[in-house]
């Protein structure tokens, strides 16, 4: 399985400390270099910026040829359409990204997607994680939370 990342679902997956589960999933994960480069910025957390430093055997990071990105809709950041172009070059099998005009763009290109949410749903539903506590450290980044997706995402595990 091919699987290409973005930063967001790795920013939160590790700030959540939940990374792991993308190599429980889908055993590698590709990120493109531009990827990597936003990651390891000095606004990024420092637990993020260590991570993509010394990542772990089961991400590669990948350059991405510069003409390849720019056939991606420049209304996007250059981690985004990296993303999406890595994904579509290597005809992935999903592609893990957070931002709407991101997935809208990768979806009109016929890659599957999901994001952090998805990432963490999969947990949830293989045990694998304790929604509640979760959705609290998740409240407590800069993620940003729509409480009904949320409510939807994850209500088999907020009822009492």
């Amino acid at each position: 399985m091919i699987v290409v990342a973005d930063s967001g679902p790795l920013h939160y997956l590790i700030l959540l400390e939940q990374v792991d589960l993308l190599r429980r999933f889908y055993g590698q994960v590709l990120v493109p270099q531009a990827v990597a480069s936003e990651l390891s910025t000095s606004g990024a957390p420092g637990v993020v910026r260590e991570w993509i430093t010394a990542p772990p055997s089961w991400v590669e990071v990948r350059p991405v040829a510069s003409d390849v990105v720019a056939a991606i809709t420049d209304d996007l950041d250059l981690g985004e359409r990296s993303a999406i172009a890595l994904a579509e070059t290597l005809h992935a099998d999903l592609l893990l990204i957070d931002e709407a005009a991101g997935r809208a763009e990768a979806k009109r290109r016929h890659l599957r997607v999901t994001g952090t949410l998805g990432v963490l749903r999969a947990g949830a539903e293989q045990g694998l994680v304790n929604v509640p506590d979760l959705l609290e450290r998740l409240k407590a980044t800069s993620f940003y939370l729509d409480e009904t997706l949320l409510n939807a995402v994850f209500d088999p595990w907020l009822k009492p």
